[in-house]
């Protein structure tokens, strides 16, 4: 496997983020390999245009932390308080076809890429990205159910109390 792409990229990546703003020059060796580096190679060289990284827009009193009632801004996370609201804890319930409702809530904007992965009884279930779903109904008996909210990498960013609920068949089945 040819690492060169990997090693370039990483350099790239590392020189795109040093402090001191720096022009970045991409040189071309007679055997063609590629170098990038801050050193300008020569008189002629134009540095190369990089994308911006981590830009925030907005003003920076809208910015969280620049408040000084903000908790952020006193050294004070903000608990999401992820949770699982339905089915509630300890509930019963009798699952009205071959599914049963779940929802959630937070108390942050969930981002956007996020995705929320649901374990019932220790599965994980397909990731979702609404605050409500709807998953296969269990067969009878007692289960456990609790969320995790993930980045698409699988960083997880914050995880439910789990939820302890019975489902009961149906009358007649």
């Amino acid at each position: 496997m040819n690492k060169l792409p990997i090693i370039l990229a990483a350099l790239l990546a590392t020189l795109a983020f040093t402090t001191n703003a720096q022009d970045v020059y991409r040189v071309v060796d007679e055997d063609g390999n590629v170098t990038y580096t801050d050193q300008k190679p020569d008189d002629n060289a134009e540095p190369m245009e990089l994308p911006e990284l981590n830009v925030l827009e907005g003003d920076a009193e809208s910015l969280p932390g620049t408040d000084s009632d903000d908790p952020v801004a006193q050294g004070e996370a903000q608990p999401m308080n992820f949770r699982i609201e339905q089915p509630a804890d300890d509930a019963e319930i009798t699952p009205e076809g071959q599914s049963i409702n779940v929802v959630m809530g937070i108390d942050i904007e969930v981002p956007p890429t996020a995705q929320i992965t649901l374990v019932l009884d220790g599965e994980e279930l397909t990731p979702v990205r609404t605050l409500e779903t709807d998953i296969p109904a269990p067969q009878p008996g007692e289960h456990r159910l609790f969320a995790r909210l993930e980045t698409p990498s699988g960083r997880v960013l914050g995880t439910t109390d789990p939820v302890t609920f019975t489902t009961v068949a149906p009358a007649g089945d």
